[in-house]
């Protein structure tokens, strides 16, 4: 492998290896290594929980494609919920 594809390589998968699980996927205990966006998100939602939706990706200040991965990860690690009620839609901590 060349040393620039190999500095590549090594850089993708620091990145990749923030995202991932620190400890088993069966603890009870378990503790997510959250991206910076999923950091925000949770900022905002500690701050007033529940929240719109929309204000919330206001807020942000993420494009579409960042603000799906961030909720995203925070929905599938159960650490954020969306609801829909009659009033709209709504982000909550878990």
């Amino acid at each position: 492998m060349k040393p620039e594809n190999r500095a590549e390589s090594e850089q993708s998968g620091d990145r990749q290896s923030q995202r991932e699980l620190t400890r088993t996927e069966g603890s009870s205990n378990k503790a997510l290594e959250l991206t910076e966006d999923e950091k925000v998100l949770m900022n905002l939602l500690k701050a007033n929980s529940p929240m719109d939706l929309n204000e919330i990706k206001g807020q942000t200040g993420l494009s579409n494609k960042k603000w799906d991965k961030g909720i995203k990860g925070l929905t599938n690690n159960r650490l954020a919920r969306v609801e829909k009620t009659d009033e709209g839609l709504f982000v909550s901590l878990v």
